[in-house]
């Protein structure tokens, strides 16, 4: 037998073995906003939830690689497949539509694997009448304001089947908006919020109202047609995620993230 004769079956060989796991060895391509979202996520530093992934992915020994974005830009890469994944997506009817997330059972996300959870807050200029008390919005005329992408916030509003505005990049640009005239209520986060509210242009200005907008998991999702490559690969991170959102390493590393 030829060497060139005895080299080809072992070519083939290897080309069927990269087929299977070559791809899986690539970096996973991550969108994320590209804007700042204290103290989860940030286009220029690690966020709480960065720091979960990067950890995760290495006890699995995978490399990840993190691409600012805008968030509507980042829901069509990852529907056409050409982003791997979204680092914190909510489980909603649309994004469920390309994304595939951790499942406990068909219709329920597994919580225990998501990379976090947030609640938000409806904020309102002291002495305004426009007010949210948990399932419904009075005096509002110009629409509710919230920062473009979020998907949990926006179909919500859809079935409450109010006038909103997601025009504008983000939750402070907002406020100001508020502050100017533009609008009368804002939604955003409660960690960030607290943190605008002692900003000296919102300090003693605004204020947050008592009942939450939503309180809500975001998951490390991936384009269903990665998932259907890597799906071994996609259980292990999400369960090396459950792992480690409980681990002092891990903990350790967030503190003073904000």
């Amino acid at each position: 037998m030829s060497t060139r004769l005895g080299f080809a079956p072992l070519l083939a060989f290897a080309t069927l073995l990269c087929s299977g796991t070559c791809l899986a060895a690539e970096p996973i391509t991550i969108c994320i906003g590209n804007t700042a979202s204290p103290p989860f996520l940030f286009p220029s530093k690690d966020g709480t939830v960065q720091v979960l992934i990067r950890m995760a992915a290495e006890q699995q020994g995978l490399q990840v690689k993190f691409q600012p974005m805008l968030p509507a830009k980042c829901a069509e890469e990852i529907r056409a497949g050409t982003i791997n994944s979204g680092a914190a997506m909510g489980f909603t009817a649309v994004n469920q539509e390309f994304a595939a997330y951790p499942m406990k059972k068909p219709g329920e996300a597994d919580t225990s694997k998501a990379v976090g959870a947030a609640r938000s807050v409806v904020y309102r200029m002291k002495g305004s009448k426009a007010d949210w008390n948990g399932s419904s919005f009075s005096d509002v005329k110009l629409g509710v304001l919230f920062a473009k992408g979020n998907s949990v916030f926006t179909e919500k509003l859809k079935a409450l089947k109010v006038p909103f505005n997601d025009e504008t990049a983000t939750f402070q640009k907002n406020l100001l908006k508020m502050v100017a005239g533009q609008g009368e209520l804002v939604i955003g986060f409660e960690h960030e919020g607290k943190i605008r509210m002692e900003e000296p242009e919102f300090a003693g200005k605004i204020e947050a109202l008592p009942v939450p907008f939503t309180e809500a998991h975001y998951f490390m999702a991936f384009s269903k047609k990665y998932y259907e490559a890597h799906a071994a690969q996609v259980d292990a991170l999400w369960a090396a995620i459950a792992k480690t959102r409980s681990n002092p390493a891990y903990l350790s590393a967030i503190k003073g993230i904000q």
